[in-house]
């Protein structure tokens, strides 16, 4: 039996309180399709790493969307590499 383990879920105020976003800014990420409606591990780590994004680049909404799908992009290109060489 090796079922994944289950990822927590979190409501948008939890998420709010760990991440120190705003509810209403959590919405708007969700609304321009940065982060998915589910609020799981996966959220979290993206909101983290929007948030970390938008302080450090000073991008907009679009310029986040562009750098986000890259990242992720290149998340999966290496994760990819990494089953080749095995």
């Amino acid at each position: 039996m090796n079922d994944p383990t289950p990822q927590a879920v979190y409501s948008l105020d939890i998420l709010a309180e760990i991440t120190g976003v705003s509810t209403q800014t959590i919405l708007e990420y969700q609304e321009h399709g940065l982060i998915r409606p589910e609020l799981d591990e996966d959220s979290l780590r993206v909101l983290r790493r929007i948030e970390h994004l938008r302080e450090s680049c000073q991008v907009n909404l679009a310029g986040l969307k562009v750098l986000t799908s890259l990242l992720e992009k290149v998340e999966q290109l290496n994760e990819e590499l990494r089953m080749l060489q095995k």
